[in-house]
């Protein structure tokens, strides 16, 4: 499945890219007149043949463990009804990226999801949705080839949690939508270039010259999420303590980032 997002990635942007440039030759030339068109020099570092503008996506592996929530249905926190392990969540980031001397700012697009069970605990299933817009300061213009970027990301996300469970013999399912709260993202960039240059050392320029590819990077990173939820209605009906329900979570994370 990454290959294919990354694939239709690839392919939108070159073909924007193709649109967007495009030298238009509908009108003659008259008289004397000559068309010069300059070439990016592909063997020039980073540092000196990026534009102003650019754009991401990324792909990546986190882990979510709410460890204050408690299940109404089960009246049971969420450490003893998953025995302690965390939900694992696959994500999505695409965005664009203005750049300056320093370093760049991104505005990105997010979306996750994870599911997890435990029959042990009767626990059906849970599932968990996250949409999330972002702002993202990088700083990855200090050397002439990014091998290290430092980065700070913050924004809002929307929450969906969907819990499955059995109280007694009855099985009841219990939907909570977290009202848009706030996230952080701390992280590391590792540009992998050097490793595609070793195995062929065409092939970063190639990259360049057929889709626009920048940086292939591992993103290694930390997130807190802050969510809150009203209850389900079934709270009521359950005898159960009608607060609001806390699904913040934090932990570590890593994935792959490609920079267009």
């Amino acid at each position: 499945m990454n290959s294919l997002l990354r694939a239709c990635l690839i392919f939108a942007v070159t073909n924007f890219s193709v649109f967007a440039f495009a030298q238009d030759y509908s009108e003659p030339l008259e008289g004397d007149e000559i068309i010069v068109e300059s070439k990016q020099d592909l063997t020039d570092s980073y540092k000196n043949r990026r534009k102003d503008f650019g754009a991401l996506f990324s792909v990546n592996y986190e882990r979510y463990y709410p460890e204050e929530h408690v299940s109404v249905i089960q009246n049971k926190s969420y450490e003893e009804i998953s025995d302690g392990e965390p939900i694992p969540v696959i994500g999505a980031e695409i965005g664009v990226k203005y750049n300056f001397s320093l370093g760049s700012m991104s505005a990105l697009f997010g979306y996750g999801m994870g599911t997890y069970s435990n029959e042990n605990q009767n626990l059906d299933g849970v599932s968990l949705k996250i949409t999330k817009l972002d702002l993202n300061f990088a700083l990855d213009n200090l050397t002439s080839e990014p091998w290290i970027v430092p980065y700070v990301q913050g924004g809002i996300h929307q929450l969906e949690w969907e819990e499955d469970s059995y109280n007694g013999s009855e099985n009841i399912v219990e939907t909570l939508i977290a009202k848009p709260n706030a996230h952080y993202k701390v992280g590391v960039l590792f540009q992998l270039n050097w490793i595609e240059n070793w195995i062929d050392p065409s092939t970063t320029a190639e990259g360049l010259r057929s889709s626009g590819l920048e940086n292939t990077y591992l993103d290694v990173f930390y997130t807190g999420y802050s969510a809150y939820a009203e209850p389900d209605p079934l709270v009521g009906a359950l005898g159960s303590d009608d607060s609001e329900a806390n699904l913040s979570s934090s932990g570590l994370g890593m994935g792959l980032k490609l920079e267009f």
